[in-house]
């Protein structure tokens, strides 16, 4: 390799990418060992056989309904064994699967829906009935489907004929988009392969092995918990819906189902060791392998893992969704003093990463410039937005490669390493989450009385959240519970500012520009409780004061309503799992973290502990209410799953 290229670039060793589509591994598998598990559910557990014959028979119904190369089908569903039929099913058509949130907004859903051209949507009997669905969408209830057949016999013991190829679409993911609307995503069979391959070869994944399924599947770290394990033989543990934030379920399944391979963001991650810390928890021989992406990872984290854990290989994936999952990573060891970050790494086999300025020129060792991406997991461009493909594609003027342009600013350390700077553009990540703040100032910006708006990421507590700052209109007065309710209708809820502060005018520099240096931290965003004449907690031993004390503690406030809403208080999943630990230890009792998502209020949380508020609630009632509960979380501050 000439030098100058050792220098100013990383390109990883070539290999050749096995000639398949994704879903072949599995395949594969399933004819090899029929009856080895492959999803492990509540209520229930699927072979290799069954899940292929299912996912077959999906198929086969799909292609009778249109489904052809380069078409979508939607998937939206709650976490469960379904999603993963759905998926495998939809690949097995020949189409490709847009999995969308299923606690999208309408409004979200319905432009989704009608941007990617779906005509077939695989959802669940419990969310189907959530939304009002288009007209001309079929609409597929997977846990209500007949079950395929039983003689596994009559599969083909060989590959069938594919009327897709490795370069078709795999799926299409939607990221949020600067010109106001998202923007899909479209990732091809062949660099799904690459990274499948790479990642099972390097860190040693085998049929032994069993991965906890916590991302979300909007978001592309679940690829790997779904393809990545199967294409190895392992089976994938399956949490409750209703557990999916739950640090206490994921230790139970870890320890029950003996769970060896951890892959989400930084922030689930940070849920589990607060929760191992409160309780003490010690699970050594459990986990082996913890992959962390999508956000910053504290610099404590891999020590604090192998505090709990035992001996786990923690490794930094990272690369945008349009690279494919992940492509580029770094085996943590012992973090080191001089270290403010932990490195970005090397890109995986077939990839390549430079570090260009704004001519496209190589930036020398230790000057930071926008890493652009080469290579085979590339994105086979933006869903019928050839603009925005041409936009962010570029020909490297020395190589002659196409490159995508991250709008991240990196660097190459002395030691090669690359190291992650943060964002160029006013694309920001909260907890794994890509938002560009322009999004949703177009969306503030189309609300009756406003005149100007912009959105920034400020700290708050040593929390990154969302704040907007909104100019109305002359003789106008706006409410910031009005603004976000109608932000809801149409943002998802990570994308819904936590505070809203108005203003007669944006501050300017002399360039007649926003100076956003200038504009105010939300310092008294939780000053008071959101119902400041509610009754206050008295003072005493009970469980409400308790419940009261432990809150105002974590929250930082003088005093809290009995009726206030520990999320709508600025509550977060890291404040709620330190919580739960405390009240487990005070009152000096067990109960599980999601009471804390069903009953958010001092109130009523003191009454379900003391057995007045508990009653039988349906499976699909109790779900709806976390759920909504998660969303109100989501809003104040991210802990979505997604790696990008």
């Amino acid at each position: 390799m000439p030098s100058d290229l050792v220098r100013h670039s990383q390109i990883e060793r070539q290999s050749d990418v096995p000639d398949c589509l994704a879903q072949d591994f599995f395949v594969a598998r399933a004819v090899e060992a029929p009856d080895r598990p492959a999803i492990i559910a509540r209520g229930r557990t699927l072979s290799y056989g069954q899940l292929l014959r299912e996912s077959r028979s999906l198929a086969s119904r799909l292609v009778s309904l249109g489904a052809r190369p380069n078409t979508l089908v939607a998937v939206v569903m709650d976490k469960g064994w379904e999603q993963i039929v759905g998926v495998l099913g939809v690949l097995e058509s020949g189409a490709a699967y847009l999995p969308i949130d299923p606690a999208s907004p309408q409004e979200r859903l319905s432009y989704l829906l009608e941007n990617g051209e779906v005509r077939i949507v695989l959802t669940q009997s419990w969310v189907q009935s959530r939304y009002e669905w288009p007209a001309g969408v079929t609409r597929l209830n997977v846990d209500e489907l007949e079950r395929g057949g039983t003689d596994l016999h009559a599969l083909p013991r060989v590959k069938t004929p594919r009327i897709q190829t490795p370069d078709d679409i795999a799926y299409v993911l939607y990221t949020s988009g600067s010109t106001g609307k998202p923007k899909g995503v479209m990732i091809g069979h062949r660099g799904l392969v690459n990274c499948i391959a790479e990642t099972n070869r390097t860190f040693q994944v085998t049929a032994n092995d069993r991965v906890l399924a916590v991302t979300a599947l909007h978001h592309d770290m679940s690829v790997y918990d779904i393809f990545g394990i199967l294409a190895a033989g392992g089976a994938i543990v399956m949490p409750d819906r209703d557990g999916t934030r739950s640090p206490d379920h994921w230790v139970e399944l870890i320890a029950r189902e003996q769970v060896t391979i951890w892959n989400s963001v930084p922030a689930f991650m940070e849920m589990l060791l607060v929760h191992a810390a409160a309780q003490d928890i010690r699970l050594p021989g459990h986990l082996r392998l913890a992959f962390l992406g999508g956000d910053w990872i504290p610099l404590t984290a891999p020590a604090r893992i192998r505090r709990h854990f035992g001996d786990v290989q923690v490794v930094s994936v990272g690369g945008p969704t349009e690279t494919t999952v992940w492509n580029i990573w770094y085996a943590v060891g012992e973090a080191r003093p001089e270290w403010t970050s932990i490195p970005y790494g090397r890109p995986i086999a077939n990839t390549s990463y430079y570090v260009l300025n704004e001519n496209l020129e190589d930036c020398p060792p230790g000057t930071a410039g926008e890493m652009c991406c080469a290579g085979v997991g590339l994105l086979k461009g933006y869903w019928r937005n050839e603009e925005q493909t041409q936009a962010r594609m570029a020909i490297h003027p020395r190589t002659g490669e196409t490159i995508y342009r991250t709008g991240d600013r990196g660097r190459f350390m002395a030691d090669g390493e690359l190291e992650f700077l943060g964002r160029i553009d006013r694309q920001v990540k909260l907890s794994g989450q890509r938002i560009e703040l322009g999004e949703i100032e177009a969306s503030l910006i189309r609300q009756p009385g406003i005149r100007q708006a912009i959105v920034d990421a400020v700290e708050i507590e040593g929390h990154k959240k969302l704040v907007a700052y909104v100019v109305p209109e002359t003789g106008m007065h706006l409410e910031a519970a009005k603004l976000r309710t109608a932000l809801e209708k149409s943002l998802p809820a990570y994308m819904v500012p936590f505070s809203f502060l108005m203003m007669n005018a944006l501050p300017l520099n002399t360039n007649g520009k926003v100076d956003r240096t200038l504009l105010p931290a939300p310092v008294a965003a939780r000053a008071e409780p959101t119902n400041g004449h509610a009754h206050h907690a008295k003072t005493g031993c009970g469980t409400e004061e308790t419940v009261s004390a432990v809150w105002r503690r974590l929250l930082g406030l003088e005093r809290i309503g009995v009726d206030d809403n520990f999320f709508d208080l600025g509550g977060d999943s890291i404040l709620l799992v330190e919580a739960h630990g405390e009240l487990q230890q005070l009152l000096q009792r067990t109960f599980p973290v999601t009471d804390l998502f069903q009953f958010p209020t001092v109130r009523a949380l003191s009454r379900a502990l003391d057995g007045s508020e508990r009653k039988p609630a349906g499976v699909a009632d109790m779900a709806e209410r976390v759920r909504k509960q998660r969303a109100a979380l989501a809003r104040k501050h991210t802990t979505g799953s997604a790696h990008e």
